[in-house]
């Protein structure tokens, strides 16, 4: 019985914490505005704005279509918990699901990064680091913006 509470209180926590990320809660955004705004700050060119528009429009399918998965992977977890009996193996290859999902999800947002930053001049890449250090990085999710980032 202790088992099963336990794992039901894991799934509701997983599933809220994914919910309260993903329904805009005070603070988050999706990481490729976040980093949208902060290339708005640092006045590019045309040229410029043009390639991080197409990098960032890639950047925001990917993700769309992560957390799609994502959600999906968090269902089926809540399935799979809410069973009267869960299967500890089932679980626990779902919550490594989940996880891969999301290591594919920080990824995607680091190639995004990655390739805008490649576009940049070395002054706008210190200030995007700035930037970055004031408002916390795009990929993390749920940092509220005041809290400072260590390197």
């Amino acid at each position: 019985m202790r088992f099963r509470t336990f794992l039901l209180l894991l799934a509701l926590t997983l599933v809220s914490s994914a919910a309260l990320a993903e329904s805009g809660a005070p603070g988050w955004a999706p990481p490729d505005a976040r980093l949208e705004q902060q290339l708005r700050e640092l006045g590019l060119d045309s040229s410029q704005r043009e390639k991080t528009q197409a990098i960032l429009g890639e950047a925001k399918r990917t993700r769309e279509e992560i957390d799609g998965r994502l959600q999906k992977a968090f269902d089926e977890m809540r399935n799979l918990l809410e069973q009267a009996s869960p299967d500890e193996a089932a679980v626990m290859s779902q919550a490594d699901r989940i996880g891969a999902i999301r290591t594919e999800g920080r990824k995607a947002m680091l190639r995004a990064l990655l390739a805008v930053r490649a576009d940049l001049t070395p002054a706008q890449r210190e200030k995007l680091n700035e930037m970055m250090r004031r408002d916390g990085p795009p990929w993390r999710r749920g940092v509220h913006p005041q809290v400072p980032v260590t390197r």
